[in-house]
């Protein structure tokens, strides 16, 4: 164990390493302290409490109060732990053994004895305490080798639910100047995450639901064959009424043809019809001094089309 005089870092320099990732003399006589006390608790604890209860100690999560008692901060959250050695959190309630918190007090108190001038962890009790467990007495505040900053400065940022808080304190007004140079950066990089935070918040409470997917529409069936062939057929009876209509109104009863005439005419094909089944047109009635006839003008041909004779 170090003989060299070391007081036990207060939680500002333990807040100031974390966050500047600087280890002075002191914390790094404190965290060796607390490894050789560790090391030192007979018996051994569980390896895995242990190890977490010494991470808790090196890093001043161990608060002592003026009864003997102390707190540990643990996963943003405190647990007390009496000087008996009792604490309430589930682990030492439940399982019945010394839990994480009781330890790193063990180990805090040791380390603490040891970095006393003259101090050494071997004299202090070895056994790890138990939920019952005497703890040694604590010492009085007036005793603590504690000092506090004469300058300081906070910052502090609040966005709608997020609330960030950050103090620096330094000993002359020039050197907290400097650490609030360095720090600026830092600073607008968290207000910047915790604006964009916010903003992403309102833009999913403000989007608007997604509409509901649409059905899509069946495509309409084809008609079968023999509709179309009716629909058609019935389209040609009606042209051929209307032109057979036509050509009774606009033939006076002396031109009308004789019976032998339309034997002959019925004979013609589409000249009986007046439907054209080449092109599936209607043909206009034409006559003149040599006849009558049916026919259409071809316009890409430039003819007329009498139909099939």
């Amino acid at each position: 164990m170090t003989s060299l005089p070391h007081p036990v870092p207060s939680r500002t320099a333990h807040a100031i390493a974390a966050l500047y990732g600087h280890d002075d003399d002191t914390l790094v006589a404190w965290q060796r302290a607390c490894a050789e006390a560790a090391e030192a608790l007979r018996p051994q604890p569980d390896e895995d409490r242990l190890r977490k209860a010494l991470t808790l100690a090196q890093d001043g999560h161990v608060t002592l109060d003026d009864d003997g008692s102390a707190t540990v901060e643990s996963r943003g959250k405190h647990y007390d732990v009496q000087a008996d050695g009792a604490c309430a959190c589930p682990d030492a309630q439940h399982r019945g053994a010394t839990c994480k918190h009781a330890l790193a007090v063990h180990i805090h108190y040791l380390a603490a004895a040891g970095l006393r001038p003259g101090g050494d962890h071997r004299q202090a009790p070895t056994a790890a305490p138990s939920p019952r467990a005497s703890q040694p007495p604590a010492r009085p505040s007036a005793a603590w080798d504690v000092h506090e900053a004469p300058v300081s400065s906070c910052f502090k940022i609040r966005v709608s639910a997020f609330e960030w808080t950050h103090t620096m304190r330094a000993s002359a007004d020039a050197e907290l100047r400097t650490r609030v140079q360095a720090f600026v950066p830092t600073f607008r990089a968290v207000v910047a995450a915790l604006d964009a935070l916010q903003a992403e918040r309102t833009a999913a409470k403000a989007a608007p639901m997604p509409p509901p997917p649409a059905t899509p529409t069946p495509p309409p069936a084809s008609a079968p064959t023999d509709l179309q062939t009716l629909v058609q057929q019935a389209l040609q009876q009606a042209l051929s009424a209307q032109a057979a209509n036509g050509q009774a109104q606009s033939t006076p009863p002396s031109a009308l043809p004789s019976n032998g005439q339309r034997q002959a005419k019925a004979k013609a094909g589409d000249q009986a019809t007046g439907l054209c089944s080449l092109h599936h047109v209607p043909m206009e009635h034409r006559e003149n001094e040599r006849g009558s006839w049916y026919s259409h003008w071809l316009p890409e041909e430039e003819r007329h089309c009498k139909g099939r004779r």
